[in-house]
């Protein structure tokens, strides 16, 4: 569990981070560990956004359901008890 150790990661999170440069030529190269947190700060920024669409699409056909479930349940219901016109 991610959460329990670590802070979650959200694209500001990312973007903030920093590294120590290295006083001598070893090491990674400062630009394209920077250039990679932006890169991965704005897939982080996408993920979330899809998340939030496909909870609420989910949040619609449950209620969609819930509301057809209702209305159908009532029809049945009148037939059962001889409201069949």
């Amino acid at each position: 569990m991610v959460g329990a150790l670590y802070p979650r990661l959200d694209p500001s999170r990312i973007r903030s981070v920093r590294f120590s440069r290295r006083a001598w030529r070893r090491g990674l190269d400062p630009d394209e560990v920077y250039a990679f947190l932006a890169r991965m700060a704005d897939e982080v920024e996408l993920l979330r956004r899809d998340i939030r669409v496909a909870r609420d699409d989910a949040d619609r056909v449950k209620n969609a359901l819930r509301n057809w479930q209702t209305r159908n349940a009532r029809a049945v219901d009148n037939r059962w008890r001889g409201g069949r016109r």
